[in-house]
């Protein structure tokens, strides 16, 4: 097999979703690389591309997997195995879900190189060739420029999952070291050359290379459109809130601080509130606002099955849900009865599980619970929901973080601030605390869980807080999958643990000479 990096051709490109195929073998639809762009609506056609694979890079396994690896939820007794390794942590280099991720994160990457390396040459010929530049306009080649910039954050929105999944937290004594980071493949150069393979760089070069495309991807972002609540595709806006995140990971505050209030602060976005609004954002995809970019989807087919991984499990016919997974009880527990997030992303009902149905209700995970005008009949419960890479919520979070860990003069107070500011939104009759500087680190970490529980943020949380991961008591001891009822501490990972970071894939491995594996895995090349 060849390895993953250099297996991605254009028929990746142009045949989005077809990552099961032999990409050895070019379709008779595909057009020839060399050709595949000359004009203006060939860069449009390939630019359309890019918006596929960001969806894809926010929803289904990418997304919900690391929630499961996770403390928020436990597995019911009728779960069958579904996502098991990694729910049990009893994965190995050969995880399916660890391959898949690492191939749609370079397969995007291999598009946005490609696309970035032929726009250069258009450029090159228009300067050289008048006849060829009398086949654009003005107007288009400004354009391309535009479709440049989302190749730049596409790229970037790849190596930031990538950093997130394969490598540890950020530590500055040891983010220098050699095999930390990611492979950084900034060419389109699809080759049999094991030479020519990349390795892994540092875990610093990696955060820079994010940077340094996240530059570009601002530079000329504008000229294609403006930023704007619920756009639904990437603007300047957006940029910014993928550097603040990335930023608050790289313990760079002042960079968080500064993008996630500059969108903050603009005007365009407004937090929204009540359990009428949050119903629509969840349920309907009305985003109201608050929503920097919703991934557009017209056809359930061109989603994932579910970002639900089973939360809910509801059968039409017999009226009844039998879920693969519920949350913890301290999850539940940490939403008071004034939080309106607690009545839109939980849903109370008996369940049935094992052919038995509970007595009393369980609260159920209720965050995507499908669009209505996604379902194609009135039993198709498909949980297909448009993804929301980049939310306002997030980024006074980010924020927030930010200023506590920054060291400035107003650093809790303006994190004090911010936290109560999305805390009045979420809650009926909030009234601001005062919250003190121990107070804060507890609080704001309990926050991120209240509000973005579901949504691939809470491994790397832990990661990032160096607390180990602990699930503990279940909502209802009789549903659950291990260790039985008499058991309060279920299952304990303590900080550090390898498996908090995903292994490279073993085919990767096999086939790569250059590549290393992640600590504490084993596999079978000699390079581990």
């Amino acid at each position: 097999m060849k390895h993953i990096l250099t297996k991605i051709t254009l028929a990746a490109a142009l045949v989005l979703g077809a990552s099961g195929c032999n990409m050895d073998l070019r379709p008779y639809s595909v057009i020839d690389p060399e050709n595949a762009l000359e004009t203006y609506a060939d860069a449009e056609k390939l630019a359309n591309g890019f918006n596929v694979h960001i969806r894809s890079l926010s929803s289904g396994s990418i997304i919900y997997s690391p929630e499961l690896q996770s403390d928020l939820f436990h597995a019911t007794s009728s779960f069958g195995n579904r996502n098991g390794l990694v729910y049990r942590w009893t994965f190995t280099s050969s995880e399916g879900i660890f391959e898949s991720v690492y191939l749609a994160c370079y397969s995007a990457i291999a598009n946005a190189n490609y696309f970035i390396e032929k726009a250069a040459s258009i450029e090159s010929r228009v300067a050289g060739d008048p006849a060829f530049a009398d086949t654009w306009t003005e107007d288009e080649l400004n354009l391309l420029k535009g479709h440049v910039s989302e190749a730049y954050f596409l790229r970037a929105y790849a190596y930031s999952i990538l950093v997130d999944r394969y490598c540890d937290a950020y530590d500055e004594a040891t983010a220098g070291n050699e095999n930390t980071g990611v492979a950084l493949s900034n060419r389109y150069n699809p080759t049999s050359d094991k030479t020519q393979y990349p390795g892994k760089t540092t875990l610093e070069a990696s955060y820079d290379q994010i940077y340094s495309d996240l530059e570009a991807a601002q530079e000329n972002i504008g000229l294609l459109r403006e930023s704007a609540a619920g756009s639904l595709y990437v603007t300047e806006d957006v940029v910014k809130a993928l550097r603040a995140r990335v930023a608050l990971a790289r313990h760079d505050y002042a960079q968080a601080i500064q993008d996630a209030t500059e969108v903050i602060n603009s005007g365009k976005y407004e937090l929204v509130s009540g359990t009428d609004a949050l119903n629509q954002l969840w349920t309907n995809d009305n985003q109201a606002g608050e929503v920097l970019l919703q991934c557009a989807v017209a056809l359930t087919t061109e989603m994932p099955s579910t970002n639900n991984a089973n939360y809910l499990g509801y059968n039409y016919q017999n009226d009844v849900y039998s879920p693969d997974f519920v949350p913890e009880k301290w999850l539940v527990d940490l939403y008071d009865d004034t939080d309106y997030r607690r009545q839109v992303y939980f849903r109370s009902t008996p369940v049935q599980i094992g052919g038995i149905t509970t007595q009393e209700p369980v609260l159920l995970f209720n965050k995507f619970p499908g669009n209505p005008a996604l379902m194609t009949g009135e039993s198709d419960y498909n949980y297909v929901n448009a993804p929301k890479p980049f939310r306002l919520a997030e980024l006074y979070l980010i924020a927030a973080e930010a200023y506590l860990n920054s060291g400035m003069s107003n650093g809790v107070q303006e994190a004090s601030r911010l936290l109560n500011e999305l805390q009045g939104r979420r809650h009926s009759g909030w009234e601001n605390v005062g919250y003190t500087q121990n107070q804060l680190a507890g609080e704001i970490a309990d926050e991120r869980v209240r509000e973005l529980v579901g949504e691939g943020f809470r491994l790397s949380d832990l990661r990032r807080y160096g607390n180990g991961m602990t699930r503990t008591e279940g909502q209802l001891s009789s549903i659950l999958y291990l260790p039985g009822s008499n058991t309060t501490e279920l299952f304990r990972v303590n900080d550090g643990d390898y498996r908090f970071v995903w292994a490279i894939p073993q085919a990767e491995i096999d086939a790569n000479p250059n590549m290393r594996q992640n600590p504490g895995y084993t596999n079978s090349n000699s390079n581990n």
